[in-house]
């Protein structure tokens, strides 16, 4: 929990610096993890930060962060929950979309069992984290690896349910 509650301050202190920071980065990473992929039907945004993804989608989709100065940056379906326990019923999602937040849970492989809960079967869970971390093994345990990309400096997987 300890590393969960630094991100969650760090954020939290962050938070107004988040955009002008990130935005572009975040919005190559969006470009390429998504180029090819329909986003239609429900829509999760895992670590959803400032609703930098929403903005980038053009629409309003649910969004999940530890950090509630990120979220009163953000506009719409806004939960702040930890990744590890998320407040959705089972199968509700049909894309579950996560950038750059796996590698701050304290627990990545519960945020990913998490994930396979609220995703629909068949549903896509489309993730990246830093190349410095490696969750590969653990994300092929619980989905089928569709495809991977560069994303940057992160690395992305196109995962299925």
């Amino acid at each position: 929990m300890l590393k969960a509650i630094k991100a969650k301050e760090l954020y939290d202190k962050t938070a107004k610096l988040y955009n002008f920071r990130y935005r572009r980065t975040q919005f190559e990473k969006y470009k390429i993890a998504l180029h090819d992929q329909l986003l239609d039907g429900e829509i999760l945004d895992l670590g959803s930060g400032t609703g930098l993804l929403s903005k980038f989608l053009g629409k309003r989709i649910h969004q999940v962060d530890v950090s509630k100065g990120m979220l009163l940056l953000s506009r719409g379906r806004r939960v702040q929950a930890d990744i590890s326990k998320l407040p959705f019923r089972a199968n509700k999602f049909d894309y579950v979309l996560s950038f750059s937040a796996l590698m701050n849970a304290e627990n990545p492989e519960a945020a990913v069992k998490e994930v396979k809960r609220v995703l629909k079967p068949g549903g896509t869970f489309i993730v990246t984290y830093l190349k410095s971390f490696d969750f590969t093994e653990m994300l092929k345990r619980h989905f089928k690896l569709i495809d991977s990309r560069d994303c940057g400096e992160d690395v992305c997987f196109i995962l299925k349910n």
